[in-house]
């Protein structure tokens, strides 16, 4: 949409669905002579609105009703901390269709959109509709957007083995003495580390695939990070959101999400990893202080959860020399032991990524090339790298639980 323009019957109902479509962030502000109304978006959600003595839902009510005056929308406005809108636009207009005393320019929106629209709209805009009502319009107001294709991995997607349960102990009687349970079966098989390796938790940081872009280089000095999260979580959103610091191209961080949950979260900064919670907490506050700029990146949902797992993963091998290792035999000997988890090849800054799913290579990427090739040919490649070192990791062999956005301090 233009960054400015007039205001016509119906243009700030349209103003808000545009907003809503183009998952604009930004601050926009309508005037109506003497009158203002400030609406504060943030990736097409409308969380705050003032004007005319009034916040929130009321201030949107008085704005929609007016027919004439002007706009102006900055999509680089510092956003405030308040949230007094909870209500979705599409419920925020269908509410100003049905209120007392319709606004003027009520009429002229319904002609403007297709009959089967209008149609619905004059009857209370229910919840579903027919796939019929609405098929051939050219566009559709106050209606949710349908839900996004399902993505096919390029291989099965990746399973945590089932935990086997313990064997039920042998109650003891007056003519044999008491046995001990049977101790449970370790979940999937195991694989033993080489001489001198630990199954301490990786310390590198593990690099995220690339995808579409819902916001790149935002700076934090004009955001509300924590309202970010929260509305990608009340999106439903699936990918990483990327906080980079714009003076230490080191200090970086990620939080993940699947279908709106957070599932992992690492950090890098001052010689410390940290991931979880911790992490989550540390960019939180590096925001704060106005410093980073942030990227949005969204994934298949698949994807997030295969790659999640590897920041809290286990090392089943670890800091292998790549020189002395035949990488197809290590890829085969991983497949005799049904490993999930990943391949990580490393040398200096640059990491490659082999994902694994029960053993099979379902795709891979590295820093350098982020986006997801099937196989694992893109950590192979980076094996060729003289001082590069191979890590083998194995994800939990349960989900880790989502983090609660709340619980961050």
């Amino acid at each position: 949409m233009q960054n400015q323009g007039s205001i016509g019957p119906a243009t700030v109902a349209e103003l808000l669905q545009t907003m809503q479509q183009d998952r604009a962030t930004g601050t926009l502000l309508l005037e109506n002579g003497s009158q203002q109304c400030s609406l504060h978006f943030l990736f097409g959600h409308l969380f705050h609105a003032t004007g005319e003595g009034q916040e929130g839902e009321g201030a949107v009510m008085t704005a929609l009703g007016w027919n004439s005056g002007a706009y102006t929308f900055n999509p680089r406005a510092k956003l405030p901390p308040e949230e007094t809108i909870n209500s979705s636009t599409d419920d925020l207009l269908r509410q100003w269709e049905r209120q007392d005393g319709k606004a003027a320019g009520v009429e002229d929106l319904a002609a403007a959109v297709p009959e089967p629209v209008a149609a619905a709209a004059a009857s209370g805009w229910p919840e579903q509709a027919e796939a019929d009502d609405v098929e051939g319009a050219d566009i559709e107001p106050f209606m949710a957007p349908p839900p996004p294709t399902p993505y096919t991995p390029p291989a099965r997607q990746l399973q945590s083995p089932p935990a086997s349960a313990p064997a039920r102990p042998t109650v003891p009687t007056a003519s044999a003495p008491p046995r001990r349970a049977a101790a449970p079966t370790p979940p999937g098989p195991a694989v033993r580390p080489p001489a001198g390796a630990t199954r301490a938790q990786l310390s590198v940081m593990v690099p995220m695939p690339s995808g579409p872009s819902l916001h790149a280089g935002l700076k934090a000095s004009f955001l509300n990070f924590p309202m970010l999260l929260k509305t990608l979580g009340q999106d439903g959103f699936s990918g990483y959101v990327s906080v980079t610091s714009e003076t230490d191209r080191q200090r970086r961080g990620d939080i993940l999400f699947k279908d709106g949950e957070i599932l992992q979260s690492q950090q890098r900064g001052e010689g410390n990893y940290r991931r979880g919670k911790q992490a989550i907490q540390e960019l939180v506050a590096h925001v704060g202080r106005g410093q980073g700029l942030i990227d949005a990146v969204e994934l298949p949902s698949e994807l997030v959860a295969a790659v999640a797992p590897l920041i809290v993963a286990t090392t089943v091998f670890i800091n292998l020399p790549a020189r002395i290792v035949d990488f197809q035999s290590l890829i085969e000997f991983i497949a005799d032991q049904r490993v999930s988890g990943g391949i990580l090849v490393s040398h200096g800054e640059q990491v490659a990524v082999a994902l694994l799913g029960e053993g099979t290579p379902s795709g891979s990427y590295s820093t350098h090339a982020p986006e997801l090739a099937e196989g694992p040919q893109v950590a192979a490649a980076a094996c060729a790298e003289r001082e590069a070192r191979i890590d083998v990791v194995a994800a939990p062999p349960q989900p880790v639980p989502a983090i609660d956005l709340a619980e961050i301090g």
